[in-house]
């Protein structure tokens, strides 16, 4: 394979400050709570969390985390090894992509990735020994040189040179061996030309020899190996010397081998739901089948220093020195990587983790609701309940501790004080089932209106909208749109409700008419949304409302803005295309992701337009969509993938939270909410120390401040306008100068100047 390299820095472009990080920094928020794959090596333990690697130093007894945000290359790990002799991590991708982690230093390899090989192309497994580690695959064996950092040879150990899967390999006594489907095959690690099949040996000794084994692992003089059955509980687990014939062990597995790995001289196996430790003859140790305050959910297990650590897919990483006593190890985040919607108020965060599938079908995921303040995180997890997944969530502007939930198929979900409170469906309220006398309640879209009542769509049954009071009361309405789907919604500053009609039924906009409990005087339209040229853009994936009160809907065509949305009942109201001019000569323009579909939209505080799409990742846009300022995608950012389920800002930090198909990733966004007044200002960091490299930030600003620097001579050094609440600074002066060590004064006032404010930054040079 050819080699091709590309290296990037471990710690990518995250300046972290004075505890808060600095604009145009990244964090991510994902879960750490389950664990597919344990490695160890330099006095640290490597856990694969699925989208980022947990990492346990022994020594501070600290914990920490690789991600994209560290600079690695993709998120999907499958799995993970530690080569002692370059003391390098050996990161394994499901796409087959490879990083090699060393001393700060990411090289990512993709040659396998890149090439064309027919059939499945995955990697099963990895064996290190010297500088060299040997990958498992369903094509044979890679050879990748840890020290060089490329692919030094492919083998296709099997009886006739075909395509033959190789699922695990072990070296033994300078001899590795290969468990495939056709059988064991082995060879001299000094052999040359091991890419030739005839090179290889069949392991005789085994029942079928030529049958499929599927986990290898050696300890002392034997190889332990597992021969998978037709049913869960029909492995065979078979000890053989080489030379020898095999011998199978009398603790048999009473359920499917996961894997096999060595603990000392003692051989673990891995089951579905317990793990046993058997010693190097075979003979049956111990059972490990809980941790005391967990079942166990073993992928994978390996010893170090002593210590047995486990990979465990429900509960993350585990330990045991004695095996009576186990410890975990996580870091702060959401249970699970699944995002359906964001929200934030105030500094408060509120995460949803259920979907639906393109024609709005179930997942059938548990209820999964995760909120919390800054880096604390709080699961909502309940499994008492039908798997009913969690769509929307919303939190009562009277009462920051009061938030509700909507579900696909359970009712209307309503949490106080952290605490499941009330579960609305069918048989407590008007809400109805689309399976009458089944509890099947289908709720999308939630939000309050400035009276504090709490408006929801559902969907497949007559009333297609229903209102809870603030004092408790339920208001249906009698709207049947006769649509399979009534989605999300939003109030503009008329107090009109314009809801999503997803697959293709285009936009509703209904009108309470100030009288929320009184149905009869209520109004609404259904709307197609079509620009001035006639183009129909009737799939609606997303809606918000602008700072301006103007309406912009995400459509498979682009966006589109209602400028006008309260004379949406006095005409026939035309959408709006933002078109972006060619500027190479020819006259032309064309619409603004004219070709994406645009599946979340967010305002930042300085009334600018995050666009997030299906395929092409996220955009930020001008205030008035002309101007592109960010194109952020996988490929040029953290970002996780470019498949962006939800975006929301928070307006307190400015931080832009991107919920994507694997997980959610945050950026430090340049524009805050505007204040009511400047007592909350303050700039960070603040001392600026020698070391410092990045920008700082100016925040708790009135909306549109006008803010002066000047040294304490009262000379100017810079001066603009806040976006939002915010503004930074990069420490030049205008001139684009470095500014020397001083204090300086920071003068905020606002439009009208009736309101000002001044505060002292000291820079050290």
């Amino acid at each position: 394979m050819k080699r091709i390299v590309s290296i990037t820095a471990l710690f990518f472009i995250a300046l972290l400050v004075t505890g808060q990080g600095a604009v145009g920094s990244w964090d991510d928020h994902l879960s750490y709570s389950t664990s597919y794959c344990v490695t160890a090596g330099g006095d640290r333990i490597y856990s694969s969390a699925g989208a980022s690697v947990l990492v346990f130093d022994r020594l501070s007894g600290t914990t920490s985390s690789l991600s994209r945000i560290s600079g690695l290359n993709e998120t999907a790990i499958n799995l993970l090894a530690w080569c002692d002799e370059e003391e390098a991590l050996i990161i394994v991708y499901k796409n087959t992509g490879i990083d090699i982690v060393r001393k700060g230093v990411i090289t990512n390899i993709p040659d396998i990735k890149n090439k064309y090989i027919a059939g499945l192309k995955e990697i099963y497994g990895i064996t290190v020994s010297g500088s060299r580690a040997w990958l498992s695959g369903s094509f044979g064996i890679v050879v990748v040189d840890v020290r060089g950092r490329y692919i030094a040879d492919t083998w296709r150990p099997g009886p006739d040179g075909e395509t033959n899967p190789v699922n695990e390999t072990v070296i033994l006594e300078n001899n590795i061996y290969a468990a495939t489907d056709n059988g064991i095959y082995f060879a001299p690690l000094s052999r040359t030309g091991l890419s030739y099949y005839g090179n290889w040996e069949l392991l005789d000794g085994l029942p079928s020899p030529g049958s499929k084994y599927n986990a290898l692992a050696a300890a002392g003089t034997a190889l332990f190996t597992n021969k998978p059955g037709l049913t869960a509980v029909s492995d065979s687990l078979f000890r053989v010397i080489p030379g020898q014939e095999a011998v199978l062990v009398a603790a048999e597995p009473p359920e499917s081998v996961r894997s096999l790995d060595t603990h000392g001289s003692s051989i673990v196996m891995s089951l579905l739901s317990s793990i046993r430790l058997l010693d190097d003859n075979g003979s049956f140790v111990r059972e490990i089948t809980g941790y005391g305050w967990a079942s166990a959910n073993p992928v994978c297990a390996t010893g170090y220093q002593g210590t047995l650590w486990i990979a465990d897919a429900s509960v993350g990483l585990v330990s045991t020195s004695d095996y009576s006593n186990f410890s975990s190890y996580t870091l702060a985040g959401p249970y699970t990587n699944n995002v359906a919607d964001i929200k934030f108020a105030g500094n408060r965060f509120f995460v949803t983790g259920g979907t639906v599938d393109n024609a709005w079908g179930n997942v059938y995921r548990p209820f999964q609701v995760f909120t919390g303040t800054g880096d604390t995180w709080k699961s909502h997890l309940l499994y008492d309940v039908p798997d009913r997944d969690a769509m929307r969530i919303t939190e009562d502007p009277a009462d920051e501790n009061h938030f509700f939930v909507s579900s696909w198929g359970n009712g209307l979900y309503e949490f106080r004080d952290g605490v499941l409170v009330n579960v609305y469906n069918q048989y407590n309220s008007p809400l109805s089932s689309i399976i009458p006398g089944e509890n099947y309640t289908r709720i999308c879209g939630l939000v309050y209106d400035r009276s504090g009542n709490l408006w929801m769509t559902q969907s497949g049954v007559a009333g297609n909208f229903k209102l809870l009071t603030p004092g408790g009361n339920w208001v249906s309405t009698s709207l049947n749109l006769n649509v399979p789907v009534v989605g999300d919604m939003i109030i503009d500053r008329n107090q009109y409700i314009w809801v999503t009609l997803p697959r293709g039924y285009g936009l509703l906009v209904y009108d309470p008419a100030g009288t929320p409990e009184v149905t009869s005087d209520d109004r609404y339209l259904r709307l197609q949304v079509q620009d001035a040229e006639g183009h129909v853009m009737n799939n609606i994936f997303s809606l918000s409302a602008d700072l301006d009160g103007n309406v912009w809907v995400g459509t498979d065509m682009g966006p589109a803005v209602f400028y006008n949305p309260g004379k949406v009942f006095s005409g026939d109201l035309k959408a709006s295309r933002i078109k972006i001019p060619r500027n190479d000569g020819s006259g032309l323009a064309d619409y603004l992701l004219g070709t994406e579909t645009v599946t979340t939209i967010a305002i930042d505080g300085a009334n600018r337009k995050w666009f997030g799409t299906i395929s092409s990742g996220a955009y930020l846009m001008s205030d008035d969509g002309k101007e592109e300022l960010i194109h952020f995608t996988s490929s040029n950012s953290p970002l996780l993938s470019d498949n962006l389920v939800k975006i929301a800002v928070n307006g307190v930090t400015g931080e832009v939270w991107f919920g994507t198909s694997e997980g959610i990733v945050s950026f430090r966004g340049d524009a805050t909410e505007g204040n009511t007044d400047y007592s909350g200002v303050y700039a960070f960091p603040n001392p600026v120390r020698e070391d410092f490299d990045g920008v700082v930030t100016i925040t708790g600003l009135v909306e549109n401040s006008s803010v002066k620097i000047t040294d304490v001579s009262g000379n100017l050094v810079y001066e603009t306008t806040s976006l939002g609440g915010q503004v930074t600074w990069d420490l030049r002066n205008y001139r684009s100068q470095r500014i020397a060590t001083g204090v300086y004064l920071v003068f905020c006032t606002n439009d009208d100047r009736t309101l000002a404010k001044v505060i002292k930054m000291l820079v050290i040079r």
